[in-house]
């Protein structure tokens, strides 16, 4: 979650001029998407080392997610160089930011999936996702991770969460990006990054949750429902 701090607040009362297709703003240097347990938060925290707190907008549930994925206009402030957040690619997104160069970060479908799934549990967060989990699962007695994994993945739930390369890429494919970075080799593509953006990128640990959620090899046969989102990212992990 993003909390406009109170200027943005009073910006966007006092100047609340959104971004458009035809309101385009040639300000904004970088669109990073941030796709949910790719270490985007830790990602997030390095552009804010690198550039400061003000130059980095976060675009999530609250502060325009669903709107900037649909390519519909969302507000932005004055001092925004990085929009980064949760949003699905749109072809809208390239005239509304004319000069940003596209940035994400991906992760082994399968273990992000996994690492999904232990966020919902952990946090318990009062959102959709959380409360499918209880309602299918929890409240049935089936309550051990691997057990509410295989059955999420064979009984296909969740699909749009747990199968999001193909919804977040739908409209602007990876290649199609300027910079596409991988979990498995952070600290290298970080140093890759920091050449684009002219300036150093400290690898931050930012919502980073303990060893032990680690992928069980057990599951590892899972892959083969995973076929789709493997093609799409296999060339970047």
């Amino acid at each position: 979650m993003y909390q406009l701090s109170f200027s943005q607040k009073l910006e966007r009362k006092l100047s609340p001029k959104e971004v458009s297709p035809r309101a385009p703003n040639s300000d904004v240097d970088w669109v990073v998407h941030h796709v949910p347990k790719t270490a985007g938060s830790s990602l997030r925290q390095s552009f804010v080392n690198a550039l400061g707190k003000r130059p980095v907008f976060g675009v999530y549930r609250n502060t325009g997610a669903a709107e900037l994925g649909l390519g519909k206009p969302i507000w932005i402030p004055r001092s925004a160089k990085v929009v980064f957040g949760h949003f699905p690619t749109h072809s809208a997104q390239i005239s509304m930011f004319p000069n940003a160069k596209k940035v994400t970060w991906v992760r082994d479908p399968l273990e992000r999936a996994w690492s999904l799934l232990g966020h919902y549990l952990a946090t318990k967060d009062e959102n959709a996702q959380y409360a499918f989990v209880k309602q299918h699962y929890l409240d049935k007695g089936i309550i051990k991770k691997e057990d509410i994994f295989e059955r999420m993945i064979k009984e296909n739930a969740l699909a749009k969460n747990i199968f999001v390369y193909a919804h977040y890429f739908e409209s602007i494919g990876l290649n199609d990006f300027d910079f596409v970075g991988s979990t498995t080799r952070n600290s290298a593509d970080l140093k890759r990054l920091q050449k684009l953006l002219g300036k150093p990128l400290i690898e931050a640990k930012e919502n980073v949750r303990n060893s032990s959620s680690s992928f069980p090899s057990t599951l590892r046969y899972l892959e083969s429902y995973f076929a789709s989102e493997y093609e799409i990212v296999a060339d970047y992990l």
